[in-house]
């Protein structure tokens, strides 16, 4: 989602149109968790760059190189040095292969509106997801919180470059909103629902525990989040866009100070979180 957003807000930018390389998910070398396509969820139009465009960049004929290092039909490769907000990539000169995340609302600021339209899900609620949504809907003060469990504790790998949020930096967060709202109803969305029923329900008055979104459904998970006032996120883009996609302009969104364990210049995040959210201790 933030490399469409991003993707989107660049292509405008360059006033050229936009091609997406979805050759990542064809690969089972890396790293990374596996991960299914899944802005087709949404209605928007995507086109799926050919295997002659990628191999135009990222693997040029000879006489492609010549004329690149001529400067004669050029194709440029810009790769994310770091997470940090960079406005210059909007004075790339096309045609041009943008490699990274791009996880900074700066990129789109200025398209806000146009991506909350556009990140719109196509697929209509189901039914326990509607019950869920009505409750939300008829409560004044409604609070998600996300717990992202899963592959940041089963990986490794990823383990070690996310961690996961505290217990404290949720009863934390929990209280800070108490304080600031009458009555909160706080709805727990979580990969490892057990984990939030051991660990955090038992001390909350008010809350539900959203479980019924598994697998292919977990979008949903994500829409029902929106449709709250409030927000509670972990480190994971998936609650990020949760709490984004709300339009409200006077909701709380309590965010992890840090997103990443591993420290680095590309893994620098402090343009991950929006200025108005507050960000607190997550260890």
């Amino acid at each position: 989602m933030f490399q469409y957003a991003f993707g989107v807000s660049l292509s405008q930018k360059l006033n050229r149109p936009l091609y997406f390389d979805l050759s990542f998910y064809k690969q089972g070398n890396h790293d990374l968790t596996e991960r299914n396509f899944e802005l087709n969820r949404f209605d928007i139009p995507i086109e799926a760059a050919t295997d002659e465009m990628i191999d135009r960049f990222l693997r040029p004929t000879d006489f492609r190189r010549v004329l690149n290092k001529l400067s004669l039909s050029r194709t440029n490769i810009y790769k994310e040095k770091t997470l940090r907000f960079n406005s210059q990539i909007f004075d790339l000169k096309p045609p041009v292969y943008v490699d990274g995340f791009w996880q900074c609302e700066q990129y789109f600021t200025n398209r806000e509106e146009m991506i909350k339209k556009s990140f719109t899900f196509k697929e209509p609620l189901s039914e326990g997801s509607q019950k869920v949504a009505a409750q939300i809907a008829a409560l004044p003060e409604t609070v998600s919180v996300h717990v992202r469990r899963g592959d940041y504790v089963s990986s490794k790998p990823t383990n070690d470059l996310h961690g996961v949020c505290s217990v404290e930096y949720y009863k934390e967060a929990m209280a800070l909103i108490s304080k600031r709202r009458d009555s909160p109803h706080f709805y727990f969305f979580s990969d490892d629902i057990q984990w939030v029923s051991d660990n955090l329900v038992s001390d909350v008055k008010n809350c539900t525990l959203v479980e019924h979104n598994t697998g292919a459904d977990s979008w949903q998970d994500m829409a029902l989040m929106s449709k709250c006032k409030h927000h509670i996120i972990a480190n994971s883009s998936f609650s990020w866009w949760g709490a984004w996609l709300n339009p409200s302009k006077v909701k709380i969104v309590i965010a992890p100070e840090h997103w990443f364990n591993k420290k680095s210049t590309y893994f620098d995040d402090r343009d991950l979180v929006p200025w108005n959210w507050i960000k607190m201790p997550n260890g």
